[in-house]
């Protein structure tokens, strides 16, 4: 199963207050810095100084706002840092040339006017690639910043949405009928278990409450509330329900999404074990793999088609892989050897670490 789309490059977005008022702030301070020099180091000629505006202040805007355009349309936002900065230098280096070649041949044009040496001329193209440059990294800085905060609020809906949609998963008629069966038979013949079913459902209903509050949370974590979710299942399951665990101890501080293992482990449960008369045995495994953190959940059974609420499960946790790592984080659900298996790769990061949204 795969969750790649591709998409032609998006025209450049309209630009807001924000950037018109960079825009005008960057390269009117780089106007001003520049008459400054000129006031100090030169005689003062009008047309010059009038060049100086219109070149440094209405040119400069204009060539930027252009190269925008242009690198949306060539996709160089979607590109790596370390493959857009040899981009970005050329551009610099060929707008700092066409810049300073202009005000050369402008200033030889000048009745009066001495032009610029062989050394001013080299400082005007060095001062125009270092204002070029400049732009590029303040742009390319707070586009990321934008994108971030963009990622961050779609991240912070979807756990909203995948918080809801647990809700309905586990507080559906069916689940808590169950469970109030379960419970209410319980209270009569093991009061301390019944107990036991109170807290586990509490505990579970809390943290799927509270998942949309953190964008991770460590393997042990999440496998601690998936123990919850099992205990209430074996109520009703009994001995058909079996559950096996395979777990590298270091994968234990790995961070993943709430409610991830746990969606997968439900849907085994649910779609698989569940519907067989004989039950049959769900296994989690997790196990670090260099930089990375591989959890498979594997059930007795084969995937059945035409469970629209396994499918949005499913869905839902792709769709948050994909807002929180991006492509390097995996999954896919197939059959092998009478089991379904669900695996999800993830970028190994510790407990103590925050995953970047």
């Amino acid at each position: 199963m795969s969750d790649r789309m591709q998409m032609k490059n998006p025209p450049a977005p309209l630009p807001g207050r924000l950037y018109w008022v960079c825009q005008a702030a960057g390269w009117g301070s780089f106007v001003l810095y520049t008459l400054a020099f000129y006031f100090v180091f030169a005689t003062v000629r009008w047309e010059v100084v009038l060049s100086i505006v219109v070149i440094d202040g209405l040119l400069c805007p204009a060539l930027t706002h252009a190269l925008r355009s242009w690198m949306y349309r060539r996709g160089w936002m979607n590109l790596p840092a370390r493959a857009r900065l040899p981009r970005a230098i050329a551009a610099a280096f060929v707008l700092a040339t066409g810049v300073a070649a202009l005000v050369v041949v402008v200033a030889r044009l000048t009745p009066g006017n001495e032009g610029f040496d062989r050394t001013g001329a080299s400082w005007m193209f060095v001062t125009f690639l270092w204002a070029f440059n400049g732009w590029l990294l303040i742009y390319f800085a707070l586009h990321a910043r934008r994108k971030r905060d963009q990622r961050e609020l779609e991240l912070t809906l979807d756990a909203r949405d995948a918080q809801l949609d647990m809700l309905r998963a586990q507080v559906n008629p069916h689940f808590l009928f169950n469970c109030l069966n379960s419970l209410r038979a319980l209270i009569v013949e093991n009061p301390e278990r019944a107990t036991a079913m109170v807290t586990s459902l509490s505990d579970l209903l809390r943290y799927s409450l509270q998942s949309d509050r953190t964008h991770t949370v460590s393997l042990a974590e999440e496998l601690a509330i998936v123990d919850e979710y099992v205990s209430l299942e074996r109520v009703r399951f009994e001995d058909r329900l079996r559950v096996e665990r395979m777990l590298d101890p270091a994968a234990l501080a790995a961070r993943v999404p709430p409610m991830l293992v746990q969606t997968l482990v439900e849907n085994a449960v649910k779609h698989g074990v569940g519907i067989l008369p004989q039950g049959g045995v769900v296994r989690v495994r997790a196990a670090i793999d260099g930089h990375r953190v591989t959890i498979t959940v594997s059930n007795t059974g084969t995937i059945r088609q035409g469970h629209n609420d396994a499918g949005h499960g499913l869905r839902n946790t792709m769709a948050r892989l994909r807002l929180l790592y991006d492509d390097l984080a995996s999954f896919s659900l197939t059959d092998a050897s009478g089991e379904t298996v669900a695996t999800v790769t993830l970028p190994f990061e510790p407990a103590h670490e925050r995953v970047a949204g």
